[in-house]
């Protein structure tokens, strides 16, 4: 996770020496969240919160990056990517999930009336996929508080492996990446890419190094070296420069670091001043256990066949049900250690929504209980509930939400209605994309009839049909609607990958559920996914005769445009006039909710999830 000022304190005892002719090992997770900061530096000043560079660009910019590398010379070994954080990680975990979700929460009551579009030319004139991506560069507070692309890990993830080139070099593991990356370089040598300051305290071995991604530089063209460079730092090397090795070296300095909070030259006397028997104590022996790889799942298991195919987030939560059934994790265990008082939990990306209204992942938490049902087959142990980690509220509670998991024989007939849902709206749709759509806008009047609450979704349809598209913004109804979309799809992923996993290990599955994995099988890849920048003109194409197929589908009565969910020609105006005041003031005491379309709705719109 990295320790603050300790990199920039060590790197200065690093060698620049050519890269070229070497072999590296790439942590994964850094180099994506390293570019897509770059991407996001580059978005127009104009742009509005929901500005994104798309997910194919991203991607295009990563094996852009890898490209330069291996044209340069320099032979990349693996590229890693957690698959599994350990119980450990729990309280850091959620704490970031806390910092997300205040964040969106504040961005819900700055920004009234949703955010301004986003250019045509976004990112189009972006810089060449080339090392400087990852250079180092200013931080930026504002772009710090943005929401990030929810889902760019599995997007990068997804067009690596079907890359010729990359796919046979990226591995998903049952762990943290970066310690898998120390192993590699541990026991095969080479320098190890990151921005994890963390490594540098990791034991790679008489010859592995560490570099970070901003110091991977192409060679001056004015120097006597040809090829890429890097400021390689080796721990065998500054301990000796320190003459800390007899003390404990670099991980008793960043021991003295974080026990204190100090600064690295102070950490480093208090190593130099302190007792040698520190070093035997319990806390500094705990603190070393922490830098260790640990073997959750054997090294001979399977699952880890297909384990690279995955999400990292469905990876863990295939890893969690085998321990569960090893008996690793366990409600009565230390919750300090483990994941909190609960055996089985799925931490679900930080999609843009409205946090006024209920969370998006809620209208397909049905799709969700089949994959977590079906992950029952895996393992004799049963969980009657999972907990879902959407997003946090310390108003509330900073605890996840409990889903109740139902039982293999509900599953298959939930099954079968979800095929039968499918195959309907397939038949009707014109196209693929809209089949996906149709089943986003399914579930969405299915649970607000159901729940007694308006639907948005058929709101925005008819608004689309009825208004031109805003030229200025996008509505929060809409952002919320297309957070709903993505969630929907990415569900119905979980569920595929889940069954994937199941029929690797070669478990007997019932019909319905493999002819459900068959449907499945034509999900849109990430990159393919709708968002808001689309939406309006997708809703638009849909219409009313899209939205009396779902209406006929779920057997209920056509809804009339009666009162629409989003936002009218007066708020549209009132967003133009007064969008920066009330930005700044938060929303008026007398805003009103928007009346119901929904012929059911009866109850007002609730807030929060």
């Amino acid at each position: 996770m990295g320790i603050r000022g300790f990199g920039q304190a060590v790197q200065r005892y690093g060698v620049f020496s050519s890269l070229s002719g070497d072999t590296v090992v790439i942590d994964g997770p850094a180099l994506v969240h390293r570019i897509s900061e770059a991407c996001m530096r580059q978005r127009p000043s104009e742009s509005g919160f929901v500005c994104h560079p798309p997910y194919l660009l991203l991607s295009r910019m990563v094996i852009g990056w890898l490209n330069e590398l291996k044209n340069h010379n320099v032979n990349v070994r693996k590229i890693y990517f957690d698959g599994y954080l350990p119980p450990s990680k729990w309280d850091v975990r959620r704490e970031r999930l806390l910092a997300q979700s205040l964040n969106m929460k504040a961005l819900v009551s700055s920004e009234l009336y949703g955010s301004s579009r986003t250019p045509e030319t976004a990112f189009s004139n972006l810089i060449k996929a080339d090392m400087s991506l990852t250079r180092q560069t200013g931080r930026s507070l504002l772009t710090d508080k943005l929401p990030k692309p929810p889902f760019m890990i599995p997007a990068v993830l997804e067009a690596l492996k079907n890359s010729d080139d990359w796919g046979e070099l990226v591995l998903v593991v049952p762990g943290e990446a970066d310690m898998f990356c120390a192993q590699d370089v541990r026991e095969n040598g080479g320098t190890l890419l990151t921005t994890d300051s963390d490594l540098l305290i990791q034991d790679l071995g008489p010859k592995g190094s560490v570099s970070f991604l901003w110091d991977v530089v192409p060679a001056d063209p004015t120097s006597k070296v040809l090829g890429m460079m890097a400021c390689k730092i080796l721990l065998s090397d500054v301990n000796s420069q320190l003459g800390i090795t007899h003390i404990g070296g670099l991980p008793r300095v960043a021991f003295e670091k974080q026990k204190g909070n100090m600064s690295f030259n102070m950490a480093l006397q208090n190593a130099r001043d302190s007792r040698e028997d520190t070093l035997n104590s319990p806390e500094y022996q705990r603190f070393m256990e922490e830098l260790k790889l640990k073997e959750y799942i054997p090294s001979d298991h399977p699952v880890l066949g297909i384990l690279s195919s995955l999400d990292p987030r469905i990876s863990e939560i295939v890893i969690q049900a085998l321990l569960l059934e090893k008996g690793v994790i366990s409600a009565e265990s230390d919750t300090k250690t483990l994941r909190g008082p609960e055996t089985l939990s799925m931490f679900l990306p930080i999609v843009v929504e409205n946090r006024n209204r209920r969370s998006a992942w809620t209208a397909s938490t049905n799709v969700r209980q089949i994959a977590y049902s079906t992950l029952q087959h895996l393992t004799p142990h049963k969980s009657s509930t999972v907990i879902e980690y959407r997003t946090l509220d310390p108003s509330t509670t900073l605890t996840g939400r409990q889903v109740g998991i139902p039982a293999l024989e509900e599953t298959g007939n939930d099954c079968a209605q979800l095929i039968a849902a499918l195959e309907k709206l397939s038949e009707s749709s014109p196209s693929p994309y809209m089949q996906w759509l149709a089943f986003a806008v399914y579930q969405d009047i299915e649970w607000s009839t159901s729940e007694q609450r308006p639907s948005l979704s058929a709101g925005l349809i008819h608004q689309a049909m009825s208004q031109p598209e805003d030229i200025e913004g996008y509505s929060w109804d809409l952002i919320h609607f297309t957070a709903q979309f993505q969630a929907c799809l990415y569900s119905l992923r979980m569920s595929k990958q889940i069954l994937d996993v199941i029929c690797f290990l070669e478990h007997d599955l019932p019909a319905p559920v493999r002819i459900l994995h068959d449907h499945l099988a034509s999900l849109p890849l990430i990159s393919e996914w709708p968002t808001v920048e689309h939406m309006h003109n997708m809703l638009s194409k849909f219409g009313t005769l899209g939205l009396s197929i779902v209406t006929g589908v779920l057997g209920i009565p056509n809804i009339e445009p009666t009162g629409l969910s989003a936002d009218s020609s007066e708020s549209k105006k009132r967003r133009r006039g007064c969008h920066d005041l009330l930005s700044r003031k938060g929303r008026p005491k007398d805003s009103k909710r928007s009346p119901s379309i929904n012929p059911y709705a009866i109850l007002s719109q609730a807030s929060q999830d």
